[in-house]
């Protein structure tokens, strides 16, 4: 019932496209031989630095919701004075910091689990040939239980994860042959699949991500210039087609609508939401200095992102329907990768 409805919403599908050059088996025999590698070794963890400052600047004293705001979590990426990227929380006013990594190299992209009680991220991990590649990790919402998500290392970039809705697996982008393809990653077992298009036997894109009913992916076409809908093994729908280069794309939390970023010039990045009903996107942020990755409030109300407006990267947050009520929620050495828990 939910395929036939869900279809009747969406664009016509995509044709079919011509199979990919690189053979199933050598797809297959790539991600079969991540098993084989040596136990994990891990960074040594740093000490930990002072806090993070807590200063908020408020543009506009109209927040809507302010008790779903504070009590709701953002888990975002921080670097300090030595260039270390660690993930942080914080409340979705700014306040409540609450630092959850310190490792040795750099910890980024941090994705919410649906029920509020994991994070994943990325992390640097040695391969069996002791060669460092990014790999996942997890942890609790407050830091504690980390360990990877796989018991063995892969042999190459496992990055962009993002939780199905009921907690069993990631969808993720995983480095094969030179390109970045969509792969789930089970986590009970640590397998990783390979999800394409009906016809495809892999795809090739950039920052996947379920619907709420974890029923189909969003994700960015290899050429960075559309986004794309599909049912793994099934049909595709594209979502988004623009001349310049799209990023980030993530679905409201009633799955109507879709934010994502979108290059204006050669150098500059602002926010758009794509209502899917009507199939029209609407511009929300006006800002000479870069505006990207949003991310949306648990209610739909708001969306959070990075900016460099005030001259700095640091997280801001906004009316998910207008782009008004702008209010910066950081005041730190630079902020970025906000995820705002659902």
């Amino acid at each position: 019932m939910f395929r036939l409805v869900c279809r009747a919403a969406m664009p016509r599908p995509l044709r079919h496209t011509r199979r990919r050059m690189l053979a199933f088996a050598v797809l297959t025999a790539a991600l079969a031989a991540c098993d084989d590698a040596t136990s994990p070794v891990a960074p040594a963890p740093d000490e930990m630095d002072a806090p993070a400052a807590e200063a908020v600047t408020n543009e506009s004293a109209a927040v809507a919701n302010v008790l779903t705001l504070a009590n709701s979590r953002i888990a975002f990426v921080q670097r300090g004075a030595t260039e270390q990227a660690d993930i942080w929380s914080m409340s979705g006013q700014g306040t409540s910091l609450a630092r959850l990594t310190s490792f040795s190299g750099d910890e980024t992209a941090p994705a919410w689990s649906y029920d509020h009680k994991r994070l994943a991220l990325v992390r640097p991990r040695l391969d069996a040939n002791n060669v460092r590649h990014d790999d996942i990790y997890l942890m609790n919402a407050d830091g504690t239980n980390k360990h990877w998500a796989r018991s063995l290392p892969y042999s190459s970039n496992l990055r962009e994860p993002s939780w199905s809705p009921d907690g069993t697996r990631l969808v993720l982008t995983i480095g094969l042959n030179g390109g970045s393809y969509l792969a789930t990653l089970n986590l009970a077992t640590g397998n990783l699949s390979l999800v394409a298009i009906e016809g495809h036997f892999a795809e090739q894109g950039f920052h996947p991500s379920y619907d709420p009913t974890g029923q189909t992916i969003v994700y960015v076409l290899p050429t960075r210039k559309g986004i794309t809908q599909f049912y793994p093994g099934g049909d595709a729908y594209p979502l988004v087609q623009s001349d310049r280069e799209v990023d980030s794309p993530v679905f409201s939390p009633d799955g109507k609508k879709l934010a994502y970023s979108q290059y204006v010039s050669d150098t500059n990045r602002e926010i758009f939401v794509r209502t899917l009903a009507t199939y029209t996107s609407k511009r929300l942020t006006f800002s000479a200095g870069e505006d990207q990755g949003p991310t949306w409030s648990p209610d739909g109300t708001r969306i959070a992102f990075s900016s460099k407006r005030s001259g700095k990267y640091q997280i801001w947050t906004m009316n998910s329907g207008t782009g008004g009520g702008l209010t910066r929620i950081t005041n730190v050495t630079w902020a970025g990768g906000a995820a705002w828990a659902h």
